[in-house]
């Protein structure tokens, strides 16, 4: 199968295209970036031009993992958050149905309102920043999509993704990765009380994006790819210390709020046969190593 994978030179899309050539697809990656990765098919495009929609026509499947991806940042400019990650999402979709290609679309944990309990597909949906809102209408426009021309898309929400590529440079989204480059560096890790993330490895997220690829869906259907489990800030920067050697102060400030975004992934589990294979002592150890190594 030929698979489109918009953002495939970023963190999840270098982790995905490995996984599909090595379950024998053919991956051809798009981004903004002049370079791709070595011996893959590479597109050079902005996610909204001409081009990048006839590039989508032209291929079995997309993957839409392309999206600006702080956060934080959304607050200061939400029209440029939803030109590039809505807007983004339509122009791909169009090119799908074009094509005839099936679809799979990177939505987020940032959809939903905080619960302390697991949050399931029909949770309370209550974005926190416009970059939850981008994510929300890309979802809208895959069932729009799936309503009325048919196509074969699905939606996929992550959730606190972590793993090998995965570099904060800014912004306040990526947990996992602020705190191990904190902890390396021996500078003050700061938590808040009150807040549990489902920390998934990202190898469990292209796992779940195969598995939507391959196995027969609802068109417009949603899935939580996790893990099921709620890791609390303070132990995450705790274990991150103790696994990294780090001297770093941990410095927990008090919340009245609670933030606990954590997936029920019983559906993903009962129609796409998901489950996650990595744990978060084996996950952060092969991180761990990636980072040091490449950091």
């Amino acid at each position: 199968m030929k698979v489109l994978v918009t953002g495939g030179t970023g963190f999840i899309g270098m982790n995905l295209v490995e996984a599909l050539a090595g379950k024998g697809h053919c991956p051809i990656t798009l981004s903004r970036r002049p370079e791709g990765l070595p011996g893959v098919e590479h597109h050079s495009l902005d996610i909204n031009s001409p081009e990048a929609t006839e590039l989508a026509s032209r291929v079995d499947a997309v993957v839409h993992l392309a999206a600006l991806s702080n956060a934080s940042a959304s607050l200061d400019d939400p029209l440029l958050y939803n030109r590039v990650n809505a807007l983004g999402t339509l122009a791909m979709l169009e090119g799908a149905r074009r094509g005839g290609a099936s679809f799979v679309f990177a939505s987020s944990q940032r959809i939903y309102r905080p619960s302390l309990q697991p949050i399931p597909e029909d949770g309370i949906i209550e974005p926190q920043d416009p970059y939850g809102y981008s994510k929300l209408c890309g979802e809208s426009w895959v069932e729009m999509y799936a309503r009325f021309y048919k196509l074969r898309g699905v939606s996929l929400r992550f959730f606190s993704v972590y793993g090998p590529g995965l570099v904060i440079t800014s912004g306040t989204s990526g947990v996992v990765g602020i705190f191990v480059g904190k902890a390396l560096r021996g500078e003050p890790i700061v938590v808040h009380a009150n807040q549990r993330r489902d920390l998934t490895y990202v190898g469990d997220v292209a796992r779940g994006i195969l598995l939507a690829l391959e196995r027969p869906t609802t068109p417009g259907s949603c899935y939580n790819i996790a893990t099921g489990i709620g890791t609390s800030m303070e132990k995450l920067a705790t274990r991150l210390c103790s696994a990294t050697r780090s001297a770093s102060e941990i410095r927990v400030e008090g919340s009245q709020q609670f933030g606990y975004l954590v997936a029920d992934v019983r559906k993903a589990q009962a129609q796409l046969d998901y489950s996650p294979q990595y744990d978060l002592t084996a996950g952060l150890e092969r991180y761990i190593a990636w980072y040091r190594k490449n950091s």
